[in-house]
């Protein structure tokens, strides 16, 4: 029988095993930090990222501090990035845009953000929802993957579900849901196959194209 993908109650159930995002925790309200970490992730796990953000933003955290940063230095710092020289020289370039062109503030629109070279939608909706508080919301492959293995919608692509989510999905919802459905596609709801006997959110999910894993007790 399927099940009812009851949204209310699967948000406040993942607020509470989920309580705060490492973006959402540090960055929150600082649409310029919101870009930087965003282009610092791609291809990136947060363990590597979140540490090398912090790092680099203790000592430049405005468009101003970037842009008179030499760029040896940029690239010493986020090193350990992957593609680190390329996002150092992006990251020079989107800072003085910023402080020459847009008086220093990074803009609150989707078109404004994607002029930004190698930003693509999930990062302007994330810059845009966390950074700027507007309603947004940010598809990566995670709330891609946890909406579909729900049944809330039947899509292909994260741009597919991105629209999707836009016309069903109350918009109480549109910032809250990818800092908890990425940490649940990380943590529970895992690619491949997920630990559907922990998933708080079980009597809710339909478990679309789910091949879980089972818990083995052994007797001690």
């Amino acid at each position: 029988m399927e099940k009812f993908v009851d949204i209310p109650k699967i948000f406040e159930i993942l607020e509470s095993y989920y309580p705060t995002h490492v973006m959402q925790a540090r960055y929150q309200g600082q649409p310029f930090k919101v870009l930087v970490a965003c282009i610092l992730s791609i291809r990136n796990l947060d363990e590597i990222t979140f540490p090398v953000a912090d790092r680099l933003f203790q000592i430049a955290d405005t468009p101003e501090d970037i842009v008179d940063l030499p760029i040896e230095r940029l690239k010493a710092i986020i090193k350990p990035i992957n593609f680190s020289e390329s996002k150092a020289e992006n990251i020079k370039k989107i800072s003085k845009i910023i402080l020459e062109q847009l008086n220093g503030e990074v803009p609150a629109t989707m078109e404004g953000l994607l002029a930004f070279y190698g930003v693509g939608r999930k990062t302007a909706n994330l810059v845009l929802s966390l950074g700027h508080n507007i309603p947004a919301i940010a598809v990566d492959t995670h709330v891609h993957k946890v909406t579909n293995r729900l049944g809330y919608v039947k899509t292909k692509t994260p741009e597919q579900t991105e629209t999707a989510l836009k016309e069903k999905l109350p918009q109480p919802y549109w910032i809250k849901i990818n800092p908890l459905f990425v940490t649940h596609g990380k943590q529970i709801c895992k690619t491949g196959r997920p630990w559907c006997d922990i998933c708080p959110i079980i009597d809710y999910c339909n478990q679309i194209g789910v091949n879980p894993r089972k818990i083995v007790f052994k007797e001690a």
